[in-house]
């Protein structure tokens, strides 16, 4: 359940150097969770988290902030039309 794997996760990345964490909903009902940081290091180890545990993510650079997000995807399969 991606709950739990969620939960993991947070609590894996709120130990490491974030500089923002977000959750929000996306448009077709699934959980997103972003982190912040200007820590490459640190993207790298939620980077690793999420390929041992096979959650989707993307990673972005915000240059006008300097820091690196990382997008974590948790799908709920609510809105899939067949």
């Amino acid at each position: 359940m991606f709950v739990k794997e969620m939960k993991l996760l947070i609590k894996y990345g709120v130990e490491l150097d974030i500089s923002g964490l977000e959750c929000k909903i996306g448009y077709k009902g699934d959980a997103l969770l972003r982190f912040s940081s200007s820590n490459q290091d640190t993207i790298q180890k939620i980077e690793e988290f999420c390929k041992k545990t096979d959650i989707e993510y993307k990673i972005s650079y915000n240059q006008a902030k300097a820091t690196t997000d990382i997008f974590c995807v948790f799908a709920t399969d609510v809105y899939k039309l067949k």
